[in-house]
């Protein structure tokens, strides 16, 4: 891919003037007009100074995360109140309604790349760095190249989620004279390397760091685990989709078992760790019955009292909201949580902002493109308003808030990523969020990674499966509603507590980029149809997985549009992004176009 630049002498000097930020000032400055490959490589700063970048390039990518990953769902709906950012809502307004245009840069993957690139880099020159710097010592490096291969591995694990069949390659690119155009790979084969890669060093990388802030924002043994439990859920459905008579695909899911419950323990160890070596404080946590891993947030926060403050006697009350300390966004003590197992870091004080939740969801009626589809959110509680508002989740997404007494506002988005000052006065919560874009990014934290085991239980169809999965999500769901009301269930087969798992994961994650990547597996699983598939005719296209995944979600919140959708997706191809027409261009038209957004011309 001639676009996408992969780093040269020319690219390093350029990475050397950016300078860093880190608290272990990784980077070395040499003069610009200095630098080439050999005089670069010389010890362990040079490495993590590299390392750093490629942490910081994933960070650069969070705005496409989120398109990607959440865009296209039934979360969430257009924000008519929108008073600018006329052009963007309009380009969103296409992609929502499966219209996307191979020109819309959105669709650029090259960000992505450059992380891989810097990651690439890193693991060819280890070894040699490894030579050149006696205090440089081996197992600092086999961390570290665990570390790399699990941030690599999850930029290309958002890749084929988001374009399914991608290029794909590990070499790393020292001139120009070695960049080469890489053609599509087919993404269960992708998929099958990046799990191979990511086993072959778990359990390497290091358990925690000297700060939190690192421990939190670099990748440790338990970010690989819960990485591989996404990765091994992720296959398990497409190998169910294509094959059902396969029995990988329930190998996949015990093993997302394992290594879910492996982060699980993992995380739970590394606070343990943490409180005992720098005295790091830990919130009141329960098990919720499910074992001493699996301390989570008590956190019973909020509720609506006009709706609930006669539930079982309960007057509402006010505390310190446990979501503000998992989602906060002052850039200073809020974030890195006890539940967080990888996020992105964001501060003032480091001069880095995270302004990519506010570009989508704002508590400003004039500033946010998306609104939470309130529909889509009530029928997880079956329609019952009073449920809903008795979880404490929905003052972050879909319920109204009052900027003071006597000003009520319809909430056009979520609030979890800005500080929101709850307070209760004459009886009503109303709170003044304040839009500061520090919110660190999260990629995994506890509850997705219990989800993830949950919806794998349940794949096997046994019932001690659903058993686990019901307890699971009933754990999640018991915190934050008033009363500790667990989820209301009462099915019986294995689509049943799939679509529970699928509920739970709607309101826990709103708003994390997880949503519309949830459908498609579930699409993926379902897979189906009459026609072969455009580029494996072995398999049927997947077209009924799509019809299905609009029928049962979709039409939560588009229902006008279940035809015109099918329609539109057609089949398991349309549920992808389509390639960005200068990269096909770049590759002089070698780069297929994804089949079902096949339209614009090659010359």
């Amino acid at each position: 891919m001639k676009r996408i630049k992969f780093i040269s002498n020319i690219a390093l000097a350029g990475l050397m003037a950016l300078g860093a930020t880190s608290c272990e000032d990784w980077l070395t400055i040499y003069p610009q007009n200095k630098v080439v490959e050999e005089q670069f490589w010389e010890d362990k700063n040079d490495l993590e100074g590299v390392r750093y970048h490629a942490y910081v390039q994933t960070s650069n990518n969070i705005s496409k995360f989120i398109l990607w990953g959440d865009l296209r769902s039934d979360s969430y709906v257009q924000n008519t109140s929108l008073t600018g950012g006329i052009t963007t809502r309009e380009r969103y307004r296409k992609i929502i309604e499966a219209q996307p245009d191979t020109t819309m840069d959105c669709f650029d993957w090259g960000g992505v790349y450059s992380a891989i690139v810097f990651c690439n880099k890193v693991l060819a020159k280890g070894e040699e760095v490894l030579k050149n710097d006696a205090q440089f010592a081996s197992s600092e490096w086999q961390a570290m190249k665990a570390e790399v291969i699990g941030l690599r591995a999850l930029n290309y694990f958002y890749l084929l989620r988001a374009f399914k069949d991608i290029p794909f390659t590990t070499q790393a690119i020292t001139s120009d004279a070695d960049v080469k155009i890489f053609p599509l790979v087919n993404q269960l084969t992708v998929l099958d390397t990046l799990i191979a890669d990511v086993e072959s060093v778990k359990g390497k990388a290091r358990n925690r760091f000297t700060t939190k802030h690192d421990t939190k924002g670099l990748i440790t043994n338990t970010a690989l685990y819960a990485l591989l439990s996404d990765m091994y859920l992720w296959r398990s459905a497409l190998r169910e989709g294509r094959n059902k008579d396969s029995v990988w695909w329930e190998d996949d899911a015990r093993k997302a078992i394992e290594y879910s419950q492996k982060s699980i323990n993992e995380l739970a160890r590394q606070e343990n760790q943490a409180a005992a070596s720098y005295g790091a404080s830990v919130s009141k946590t329960e098990d919720y019955n499910l074992g001493a891993s699996y301390q989570i947030y008590n956190c019973n926060m909020i509720a609506n009292p006009d709706l609930t403050q006669n539930y079982n006697n309960k007057q509402p009350s006010i505390s310190v909201p446990s979501y503000q300390a998992i989602f906060g966004g002052d850039g200073k003590d809020s974030g890195n949580s006890s539940e967080s197992i990888f996020e992105m870091q964001y501060s003032q004080e480091d001069n880095r902002s995270n302004s990519a939740p506010g570009s989508y969801w704002d508590y400003r009626s004039e500033s946010s493109q998306l609104s939470v589809s309130k529909n889509a959110i009530l029928q997880i509680y079956g329609s019952n308003e009073k449920k809903m508002a008795e979880d404490s989740r929905t003052w972050y997404s879909c319920n109204s808030w009052v900027t003071s007494e006597n000003s009520e506002k319809t909430a056009p988005g979520m609030m979890k990523y800005f500080n929101c000052n709850f307070q209760l006065n004459n009886g009503r919560i109303y709170t003044a969020p304040s839009s500061t874009p520090y919110a660190n990014w999260i990629f995994y934290r506890l509850t997705d990674v219990m989800l993830i085991q949950a919806e794998a239980y349940a794949l096997l169809n046994t019932n001690d499966g659903f058993k686990k999965c019901r307890a699971i999500v009933d754990a999640i769901h018991k915190r934050s509603t008033v009363g500790e009301v667990a989820a209301e269930f009462s099915g019986s087969t294995r689509d049943q507590y799939i679509k529970l798992v699928m509920n739970e994961r709607q309101i826990e994650l709103l708003g994390e980029g997880k949503r519309w990547f949830d459908l498609v597996r579930w699409a993926e699983r379902k897979g189906g149809g009459t026609n072969p598939d455009p580029r494996e005719p072995q398999y049927t296209d997947g077209s009924e997985g799509v019809k299905l995944m609009v029928k049962e979600f979709m039409n939560n919140t588009y229902s006008s549009m279940e035809s015109t959708l099918t329609n539109r997706i057609k089949n398991r191809y349309g549920l992808y992004c389509p390639i960005y027409e200068k990269e096909r261009q770049a590759s002089e038209y070698k780069i297929d176009q994804n089949p079902v957004w096949n339209r614009e011309k090659e010359s």
